[in-house]
């Protein structure tokens, strides 16, 4: 068998020790394009191993924001990882083509470039991985393709969509993928989510994620739409790291996840500011959940969806009586703003690569189309509107900019989009709809 040869060589090479080898069953069948085993090693390595319904000459990794593949991941002898215009690319060393393929990886933290850590560890002994690190195709990924996954942990537990497995889990996964959890501890389960928060946080910040989620889950749940499934909340809190300080967060379909790592975070968590940079964190993100996967395409574009989440976590702060914390965030967005767009137009700068700009500019568009679309349409609910409209104009298609700008044209009137699009495509803009504004 594949798997049996492939556990040989894995063997030979010394990557195996302490492992179970995934094992499936059956034949592989379209849209799947190829079966991942994962085993929890040694050394916080995980064995990686794929299987292929017929002979491929690569396989081309779907997510590619850098090429920290080629040096952290370990083949077995006659494979590799090359980088080739920009893409990471499975292969045998000999040219010949492959039905199998396995590699040791690192569990460890990476901060890769606009995309997901691989691995988010605990620590409290559990681990956060990341499947769609690990999404490869013969050739690029169509968007409908998918894949058989298994999990080998002996001894552990494993939450896998918000169900819990004992040494071993199978899904099948697509599209972006989502975050898997290893490890003992219980998710704290209520009947707005299901969380995940590591035992070493500070118990203060566990009591505040605990208090101030339910709070934005619901007012986003009273203007956006109940989401499809109960979501999900991780915390990690890894202070080991000597090499590294900071924190990483983002929103998976269903899922909000943050991740603290470096030693300086006992300190941080100690400022007075904290709570309320956390807070708005978590509001952020589960704006992102409430936006439904609803994004404008285009990098010209994350004005849209990062601004739109800004704003929301501004507006439903202030609604949870968090006004001053909400404040403070705004007027270092304002600062942020001024310093990282300089003469440029929010276009530009996002082209430019100068992403921060679609948080701290973004914020200051969507609030100032908020308060605009409130006091011309008081019957809407300002930028819940318009994204409501948004999400149902785009539905079976990927929107655009000009999309959103039609939904504040259908809540509010042309003007108003008008006015929006020269704050996007227009050099120091004003961020307001004042009359008395000379830009307008």
């Amino acid at each position: 068998m594949v798997i049996a040869r492939l556990r040989t060589a894995m063997l030979a090479a010394g990557l195996l020790a302490g492992c179970t080898t995934p094992a499936f069953d059956g034949p592989i069948t379209p849209p799947t394009v190829a079966r991942i085993g994962m085993s929890v090693g040694v050394n916080d390595r995980w064995v990686v191993t794929y299987v292929l319904p017929a002979p491929v000459t690569e396989l081309v990794f779907r997510r590619q924001p850098d090429d920290s593949r080629t040096k952290d991941w370990i083949p077995i002898p006659g494979y590799e990882i090359v980088r080739i215009d920009g893409t990471e690319r499975i292969r045998r060393t000999d040219g010949r083509p492959m039905t199998e393929a396995g590699f040791a990886v690192p569990a460890a933290y990476r901060d890769l470039p606009m995309d997901y850590a691989p691995f988010s560890p605990f620590g409290d002994g559990g681990m956060l991985a990341y499947t769609g690190r690990f999404f490869a195709c013969p050739t690029e990924c169509a968007d409908d393709v998918s894949w058989e996954m298994l999990l080998n942990v002996p001894g552990r537990n494993v939450l896998v969509d918000g169900v819990r497995y004992r040494d071993q889990a199978k899904w099948t996964d697509s599209a972006e993928g989502r975050n898997i959890y290893v490890g003992e501890t219980a998710p704290v389960e209520t009947p707005d989510f299901l969380a995940v928060i590591d035992k070493a946080l500070p118990d203060a910040i566990r009591t505040q994620l605990a208090a101030d989620l339910p709070g934005f889950m619901h007012y986003f749940a009273d203007r956006m739409g109940a989401l499809p499934e109960r979501p999900m909340l991780f915390a990690s809190y890894d202070i080991r790291p000597t090499n590294g300080f900071g924190r990483q967060g983002g929103t998976l379909p269903g899922q909000v996840f943050v991740h603290f790592y470096g030693e300086a975070w006992p300190k941080e968590m100690a400022k007075p500011g904290f709570a309320g940079d956390l807070a708005w964190h978590f509001a952020h993100e589960a704006g992102h959940l409430y936006q439904h996967q609803v994004y404008a395409t285009g990098d010209q574009s994350a004005w849209v969806h990062e601004g739109g989440a800004e704003a929301f976590a501004a507006i439903a702060m202030r609604a949870q009586g968090k006004s001053a914390e909400a404040d403070n965030h705004i007027a270092a967005s304002v600062a942020d703003c001024k310093k990282k767009l300089g003469a440029r137009t929010i276009h530009a700068a996002l082209g430019e690569g100068e992403y921060r700009v679609a948080y701290s500019c973004g914020l200051q568009v969507n609030l100032a189309l908020d308060a605009e679309l409130r006091r011309v349409a008081p019957a809407s609910d300002g930028l819940f509107s318009v994204w409501r409209r948004f999400q149902e104009q785009s539905k079976g298609r990927e929107p655009s900019e000009d999309d959103f700008l039609a939904a504040i044209a259908f809540i509010g009137n042309a003007d108003i989009a008008a006015r929006v699009r020269d704050m996007v495509s227009k050099p120091s803009p004003a961020f307001t709809f004042a009359a008395a504004d000379p830009q307008w």
